[in-house]
């Protein structure tokens, strides 16, 4: 008799718990699909300075810096276009997240360290060590005019000579009181950069998305647009050239950051361990 009473006791006990884990909340905590929605946004800035990012120019006003040759340089129009975004964790598998309206012209004449939202997916829970972003040519959409801009696309450049182009920059440069040089550059290519993500959190932690997120984890691509021109000599200036740096210069100048900020120094920022691959014109 005692050995059953025992028996009757642990099969109340299971049955306890049995019920709690599979019913209320309890049961969805315990067997819904874990992960997390990941948003990828974007923004730019200039090369900060002493942990702070100079302002070269107000919103929708030109920018002007100098390059570290002593050249002032005034972009008048600036256009980068981000095209995809695959998330790729620590042990290989890919996410390609959704651009949510379709490749993303970010305009360098916004205001700085704006965000835009660029993309995002919810993905499975684990650790995430790159985020390739790819940059590539825009092409203008094909726009419904019964669908409100503001919900449903980005904003479309006003200059047709942007469609087709990876990078626009439009502007000048003049060293001191010498003439003014003034450039038109397009470049075509397709930029492939692989942000490293394996220190993100800091002290070797890679971007972790836990079983249950209170937040959905986000990443901040930024850019330094001042930096496109140093080492160039406007003086006998090469268009081509120029165009093949403008390319080489944004993948060295991607950062990524956790959270919705630019970090200016520390390791939440990371930079970019580029693999770049080319297609097209430039």
């Amino acid at each position: 008799m005692e050995i059953r009473r025992s028996s009757s006791r642990w099969m109340v006990a299971a049955t306890a718990v049995f019920v709690s884990l599979t019913s209320g909340c309890g049961a969805l905590e315990r067997f819904e699909e874990g992960g997390a929605t990941v948003f990828v946004f974007t923004t730019h800035h200039a090369t900060p300075v002493n942990g702070v990012f100079p302002g070269k120019g107000d919103d929708e006003m030109p920018r002007v810096y100098d390059t570290v040759d002593g050249w002032t340089v005034t972009m008048l129009e600036g256009y980068v276009t981000i095209s995809a975004a695959t998330l790729i964790s620590c042990g290989g598998s890919e996410t390609d997240l959704t651009m949510f309206w379709g490749p993303c012209p970010e305009d360098l004449k916004s205001e700085d360290l704006a965000s835009l939202t660029v993309a995002g997916k919810k993905v499975g829970e684990g650790d995430y060590c790159t985020l390739r972003l790819t940059y590539a040519p825009y092409q203008t959409p094909v726009i419904d005019d019964s669908v409100d801009p503001d919900e449903s696309r980005h904003e479309t450049p006003a200059n047709e000579s942007v469609n087709g182009a990876t990078i626009y920059l439009r502007g000048g440069a003049q060293l001191g009181a010498g003439d003014f040089t003034q450039f038109e550059l397009t470049n075509s290519q397709t930029i492939v950069v692989e942000l490293d993500l394996s220190n993100l959190e800091g002290e070797g932690r890679p971007l972790h998305v836990d079983h249950r997120e209170d937040f959905p984890p986000e990443l901040l691509v930024s850019k330094a647009y001042d930096r496109f021109f140093d080492g160039i000599d406007f003086t006998n200036f090469d268009a081509g050239a120029a165009t093949s740096q403008i390319a080489r210069v944004l993948e060295e100048q991607t950062r990524v950051s956790l959270g919705s900020y630019v970090m200016t120094d520390g390791p939440p920022m990371a930079d970019s361990g580029s693999d770049s691959s080319s297609g097209g014109g430039g």
